[in-house]
């Protein structure tokens, strides 16, 4: 690493691997390279890819795109910026959804972007926002000389009479780093705005995509969504009094739903496949059937300015069912102008019994198709994560791989955790399993009973992992007396107030034991501080159901990668990656110690063993209990 960038780093030394990301930081962002690295907790990936690629910027007149995931994340990337500005000099804005940082939002507004964003264009053309008209140099100057989090941004925006959002993009043009949500450049209307406020191309951009392994399913989210048979009854009944045409047109929608709800039984099936222009012509079919019809577009109009027609106009008794309505309208908007998209997308009819409803449902097959476009104009890209492994897939499945984006070099890097070695015990569980032929209440007694065994040994904080919110409950139920008196649950439905209150109970007192869910919050948002959890164990494997969804993407990927990959790419390693999640909760400082017990013995086993990192160095046994009395030296 030069001497230079060396002197840079606001931390007295750079830790063991950190030096090697940095220097592939520098050579990927001068030599305009994509960079996508494995690189697991403790190596430090927030200042190793900001001090390289802002010196860089800064020296070349180019700007950084610093992209989160999750708000906890844009408070480490701000907090390491802080520190940072005290050996250079440097701009950087932190901004979020616009929603979100709007002192009028009410909660629907936050909810749906597209309402919002209906009503602020339409406050700000009648003058109406005092927020928004109102200009403060003052406040603009403070923004660009002192890095503040974007809580600390709206909070003090607010106070001053200013849009925190509309203040936060106008000094954007002057930073040298932007942190914002992977939408500010992967959703096509809200990059083009970003881009035109910065008054430059993406080939001025050097991307950096933090917790990675996230971007392909938030790409896909984004062009997906569902609509369910009885979103579009409650929504009749609620404006049967007040709009009878647009009632008749949802009342015609609903015997479409009935169609292909018989179609399916017909088949005896509970998944059927739609193509796009089916629901086109149905609505359009329904639409034509009044002397004055409206067009496909026309409708999904009408629908808006229904909604909006309901704000203001409900009595505080009768507020909560005019704002259900309301949703459901949105709701219905969104989805039907989703629909249109042109991109290669799965269309799915559902009676499946995860869907209260009969539902109709879409879903992005190829995340690559918005990525890719994307990565071939930037200046340069770096995508990390300490669970972006294998990167040949993340190459392939983001459109990043040599083949697809010509005269480009992709640097595919795994680095090695920097911690002792001595700290984390990996150990995977013999003749236990949630695999679904093997599924039953003696194989859940015997893992129940293997979690209380465990449980006796452990000091310190304990988390259990289980696949789904069901096998939590059917599990948890056979778990000894001892056990149950300890554990703290998570529920599906839980608020961020509850899951906090969650989270304070097990860190102030490691007698509890936390039952949770692989692919939630605690298990990958959450940074457990201090080494809150001493023992993990995650109990198998979150494999999708071999729903008709599963299928198609896992048959679009060997289509296009060949059988072995398309398997991988499809179906093992998303699950396999919640697993990785899950099990590095316990590790965050060179000073933790966990043990993480994998109770599934298809981790022993080929394809799952080689799906795990190379570092992840397993012990099979059936008797993980004396290895975790051991670990603790009782």
């Amino acid at each position: 690493m030069e001497e230079k960038k060396q002197s840079l780093f606001p931390f007295p030394t750079v830790r063991e691997g950190q030096k090697e990301f940095m220097n592939d930081v520098n050579r990927a962002v001068e030599g305009g390279k994509i960079l996508i690295a494995h690189a697991p907790t403790g190596i430090g990936k927030t200042v190793a890819v900001l001090v390289p690629a802002l010196q860089y910027a800064i020296e070349n007149d180019k700007t950084v795109l610093f992209l989160t995931s999750k708000k906890s994340q844009h408070k480490i990337a701000i907090d390491t910026l802080r520190k940072i500005k005290e050996r250079m000099d440097l701009s950087a804005v932190d901004i979020t959804s616009k929603q979100s940082m709007c002192p009028r939002a009410v909660s629907v507004y936050r909810e749906f972007y597209s309402l919002f964003n209906e009503f602020c264009k339409r406050e700000q053309k009648n003058k109406r926002c005092h927020y928004f008209m109102k200009h403060d140099e003052g406040a603009l100057r403070r923004i660009k000389g002192e890095i503040m989090h974007v809580e600390e941004l709206c909070s003090w925006c607010t106070t001053r009479g200013i849009c925190p959002y509309k203040a936060a993009l106008d000094v954007t043009k002057d930073a040298d780093v932007l942190v914002c949500d992977y939408n500010y450049l992967f959703s096509h209307d809200i990059a083009e705005r970003v881009l035109e406020k910065l008054e430059t191309g993406l080939e001025d951009i050097i991307v950096v995509i933090d917790e990675a392994h996230n971007l392909p399913g938030r790409i896909r989210n984004n062009l997906s969504s569902e609509l369910r048979m009885k979103t579009i009854t409650e929504t009749a009944r609620g404006i049967r009094t007040t709009n009878r045409e647009m009632y008749e047109y949802l009342m015609q929608l609903e015997m479409t739903f009935k169609r292909l709800t018989r179609e399916a039984a017909g088949n005896n099936t509970h998944e059927i496949r739609v193509e796009r222009d089916f629901l086109l012509d149905e609505v359009e079919t329904v639409l034509r059937r009044r002397i004055d019809a409206m067009c496909y577009t026309e409708f999904v109009d009408s629908l808006r300015h229904i909604a909006e027609g309901f704000e203001g106009n409900a009595s505080s008794k009768h507020r909560n069912g005019t704002e259900a309505v309301q949703r459901n309208i949105i709701t219905m908007a969104d989805f039907f102008d989703s629909w249109q998209t042109e991109e290669k997308c799965l269309r799915i009819f559902s009676v499946a019994q995860q869907h209260d409803s009969p539902t109709l449902f879409f879903k992005l097959l190829d995340p690559s198709v918005v990525s890719e476009p994307i990565f071939a104009k930037a200046h340069a890209t770096i995508m990390m994560s300490g669970t972006l492994c294998p990167t040949e897939m993340y190459a392939d499945v983001l459109g990043a791989a040599p083949d697809r984006i010509k005269g480009r070099e992709i640097l595919l890097r795994e680095y090695s955790s920097p911690f002792p070695k001595e700290n984390r015990l990996i150990v995977v569980t013999k003749g236990l399993t949630t695999k679904y032929t093997k599924r039953g209440e003696d194989m859940y007694m015997k893992i129940a009973a293997k979690i209380g065994e465990v449980a006796k040994y452990v000091i310190g904080g304990m988390a259990v992992f289980f696949p789904s919110y069901a096998l939590l409950k059917t599990i948890s139920s056979y778990l000894p007396d001892e056990v149950r008196r300890r554990a703290i649950v998570e529920r599906r439905a839980m608020n961020k107030d509850e899951k906090n209150r969650l989270y304070e109970t097990l860190r102030d007192d490691f007698a509890k034991i936390l039952l949770a869910v692989q692919g939630g919050s605690f298990s990958e948002g959450m940074d457990y501080e201090s080494n809150t959890l001493e023992a993990i164990i995650v109990v198998g494997l979150p494999l999708s159901p071999p729903t008709l969804e599963v299928k198609t993407i896992e048959g679009y990927y060997v289509g296009k990668y060949g059988a072995e990959k398309g398997r991988l790419y499809g179906y093992l390693y998303p699950a396999v990656t919640k697993v990785l999640q899950a099990a590095g909760r316990g590790i965050r400082s060179e000073r933790d110690r966990c043990i993480i017990i994998l109770m599934d013995y298809r981790f022993a086993q080929y394809p799952y063993k080689n799906c795990l990192p190379p570092d992840f160095n397993t012990t099979f046994t059936d008797r993980a209990e004396e290895y975790c009395k051991n670990f603790f030296k009782w």
